[in-house]
């Protein structure tokens, strides 16, 4: 291992790069490249020996023939520049693969690998479209995605609407500020001296706000994410200097936002891309387009050709966490174990050292269908025969709860019917312990709260087979100029325990678009579209399809205040009465990607 080589990038900033080489090498290597915000430092105190993981997989790797390159992204621990989050991926990345070019040991092929941040830095690597560029494994690279496809995805940002989560991840991970030594060292000089510099900053105190295995609040971090306004949250915890403000504060289209790097419509890309993520990811939906984008804009046939997906049942960067017996938060799942490792060593076999067999007959996607409990692919997407199904909203006005009568069906009901929830800012709704994107809980105790709208079908008189973009339209009215809608889409098994499959989010104020800001008129009846779900479940005879409908979904989304004011900055906030419309005049429902075999 080569620690610490600073590449030059075009503004005289120098990026700080670990070499992890095979023993021995002969000739010329093809290089595997993370650049990571999480310190490049723990790859190599990692145990070599141990079961393979992200962790330790620079050894992996390097006994396999390969160079493993992990950088600290720009400003970030050993990197010298300015951080800002989505900020100047794409050229750091071209930069860091000319300096490659220049190594007497390089073959001149690259490939690129991360989960979570560090996998949208590899989708901005393929927006680069260096020519060294030839295998990409983007692992839940939604971060990397803006507009491309028609969805909205900045960084953590859903809906026009910012995650909770981040305050706890700017805190322990979003610094700006780190100690290091001068500029005017060169790597000689700096070696002499590195270990006498602790790079991190001290924000051990995260352990207070959330528990660092389970992902769950504290009562602590309840309080936190709670204080308003929003913007107080990183001086209340006394986070380092970080993006919180912008990330929280500025719209879904604000300059701020466009200045990063994310993936839009317009973009070409270069690259053979293996895109990998699990159904319970925030951001597996992005993962498809991506999928998609690369197909069509791919700079050459090659790189069209060759994109490929897999997609597992779990959560957040957990492709490589199957087992025999896999659970996802509360529902079992069997034997869902895939060989990710195996896999990924072909891929680069094949992108990187041109053996043409090693990914033959590979099918382009491969999922994991919760409910069948199986492995299943296709050279199709969408998946060959599916069929867009609705199901619309029914009721007699007492949808509330799952006691309510709230109905789903595959037929438009005759008559039309309104019902109605108090949305409360004070009280969201929400799953502390797990939000639905990282995983399948159970949402039965949930679904009692009376500001949640419940709609079933009748058990099934068969299996239905669900895998693909689901959408909904849910016509509705509110005495507030802008609230929120969540829709979550639940498997309720005949003992009565309805398990999470996908949900999604939008404030109504970008109801018309997330490039301007339109408030509602009280009492007035919208068509509200929503979107940005990709998902995938057998729903098994004797179960039902269910929906949930509310105006909250915390912490996964910011609550909405109800003022039409900017939801950051506000500390007052009003409640919401919002109406639910379906029937003849306003037929609400959900539209399911149903496969006919």
């Amino acid at each position: 291992m080569e620690r610490s080589h600073f590449i030059k990038m075009r503004d005289g900033a120098r990026l700080s790069t670990d070499l992890y080489f095979p023993v021995d090498y002969e000739g010329k290597l093809p290089v595997i490249l993370e650049r990571t915000p999480y310190d490049k430092a723990n790859r190599r105190i990692a145990d070599p020996e141990a079961p393979i993981t992200m962790n330790n997989q620079a050894y992996y790797y390097a006994s396999h023939g390969f160079v493993f390159a992990v950088q600290d992204r720009r400003g970030k621990f050993e990197s010298e520049g300015d951080y800002t989050i989505g900020y100047g991926d794409v050229n750091d990345a071209y930069d860091t693969l000319e300096w490659f070019e220049k190594q007497d040991w390089f073959n001149g092929n690259v490939g690129m690998i991360g989960c979570s941040i560090p996998g949208g830095n590899v989708i901005k690597a393929g927006m680069s479209q260096h020519k060294s560029l030839k295998g990409l494994v983007p692992q839940s690279a939604g971060f990397g995605h803006g507009t491309a496809g028609g969805t909205m995805a900045r960084g953590f940002l859903r809906g026009g609407v910012q995650n909770m989560w981040m305050p706890l991840w700017t805190h322990g991970f979003g610094s700006k500020l780190f100690y290091r030594p001068s500029k005017r060292l060169n790597r000689e000089e700096y070696l002499k001296v590195a270990d006498r510099f602790d790079f991190r900053p001290n924000v051990n105190d995260l352990v207070e706000y959330m528990d660092l295995t389970t992902g769950a609040f504290t009562k602590k971090g309840l309080e936190t994410i709670m204080h308003l306004p929003l913007v107080e949250i990183d001086d209340l915890m006394g986070s380092p200097p970080s993006d919180w403000d912008n990330l929280i504060s500025k719209p879904p289209m604000d300059p701020w936002w466009l200045a990063g790097d994310y993936l839009e419509d317009e973009d070409a890309v270069s690259g053979g891309a293996l895109h990998v993520n699990s159904w319970h990811d925030y951001s597996v939906h992005e993962t498809m387009l991506q999928f998609e984008h690369f197909s069509k804009k791919g700079k050459t046939e090659w790189d069209r050709e060759n994109q490929y997906a897999i997609i597992g049942p779990l959560g957040h960067c957990r492709l490589e966490n199957l087992t025999s017996n896999t659970i996802n938060v509360d529902r079992e799942l069997g034997d869902a174990r895939f060989d990710a490792w195996g896999t990924y060593l072909k891929w680069w076999d094949y992108t990187l050292k041109g053996n043409k067999d090693a990914f033959e007959g590979t099918p382009k996607i491969q999922y994991f269908l919760p409910g069948a409990n199986e492995w299943r692919s296709s050279d199709e997407w969408p998946i060959a025969g599916t069929v867009p199904t609705k199901l619309y909203l029914s009721s007699n006005g007492s949808a509330n709860t799952r006691l309510g009568d709230g109905s789903l069906n595959w037929e438009k009901a005759k008559s039309d019917e309104i019902d109605e929830y108090e949305y409360d800012p004070s009280n969201p709704v929400g799953n502390f312990e797990e939000a639905v994107n990282q995983g399948s809980s159970d949402m039965s105790e949930l679904e009692l709260r009376k500001d949640i709208l419940v709609y079933s079908t009748s058990p099934l008189e068969e299996d239905i087979e669900m895998t693909g973009k689901i959408r909904a339209k849910i016509w509705v009215s509110t005495n507030v100029p802008d609230t929120d809608l969540a829709l979550k889409l639940v498997d309720v098994y005949p003992d009565g325990r309805a398990y999470a499959i996908k949900e999604t989010y939008l404030r109504l104020r970008y109801r018309d678009g997330y490039d301007k800001t339109v408030m509602m008129e009280p009492g007035k009846i919208y068509p509200i579209e929503l979107g940005t779900m990709t998902s995938a479940n057998l729903f098994k005879k004797g179960h039902q399809i269910r929906i949930e409908i509310t105006s909250s979904n915390f912490p996964t989304f910011a609550r909405n205040l109800n003022t039409g004011g900017n939801n950051a900055t506000e500390t007052e906030f009003q409640k919401a009465n919002v109406k639910i419309l379906h029937g003849k005049r306003h037929p609400s429902h959900i539209e399911l990607p149903i496969i006919k075999r």
